[in-house]
């Protein structure tokens, strides 16, 4: 059984080359958290749609910049691809699971509005219905406001929010990264998330 992963977009800079990586971590968190599903990386090459039978889930991983926030062809790539995957998704009642860029991309999908935003790199303090979490962060862009579709289940000391999910689907956005130290701090929503796809 597969969870289908969305890479990032890498350009190599000895000669023009685009590359599709995934961090090493998502290797052990699958092992540690995931069993017994393996990732399947998708490429952006492979129209999702050939994946989606073989899927119990998707994540959609961290890296890159949306293009709105920061234009360039490997965010724009990026954008067009998991924007299908969402659409997807949503028609099928596929388990979603956005995890730092992946979050910003399913709220922008959404109608969210985002934010450059300090702070946000390193660890910082989150608020939810169960209390205060310290959780990784990596990301230069928030999440100010959701769009109607959208819940949310955790806010930064900066009221930016840091995790939400849909509110008819199993569709969930978390900002910090779960599969780096200190991911699962907080492990209630990744769990919810996972509940669905079992």
């Amino acid at each position: 059984m597969f969870i289908g992963i969305s890479q990032r977009l890498l350009l190599n800079e000895s000669y023009y080359e685009l590359r599709e990586a995934l961090a090493l971590e998502w290797g052990e968190f699958f092992k540690e958290n995931l069993k017994p599903f393996l990732p399947l990386p998708l490429s952006y090459e492979i129209d999702f749609k050939a994946y989606a039978p073989y899927l119990k889930g998707v994540i959609l991983s961290g890296g890159n910049d949306l293009n709105a926030l920061n234009p360039n062809e490997l965010s724009l790539k990026r954008d067009a691809y998991e924007s299908k995957i969402i659409a997807h998704c949503l028609k099928n009642d596929l388990p979603l699971l956005g995890i730092c860029r992946g979050a910003q991309m399913i709220a922008w999908y959404f109608k969210s509005s985002l934010k450059p935003c300090q702070n946000h790199i390193g660890t910082h303090s989150i608020l939810t219905k169960k209390g205060v979490f310290e959780v990784n962060s990596f990301h230069n862009f928030c999440i100010e406001n959701l769009g109607e579709n959208l819940k949310s289940l955790a806010v930064a000391e900066d009221k930016s929010i840091e995790a939400f999910k849909h509110k008819k689907r199993q569709i969930y956005g978390i900002m910090w990264h779960i599969e780096r130290e200190k991911g699962l701090g907080e492990s209630a929503i990744f769990k919810k998330w996972l509940k669905g796809v079992k």
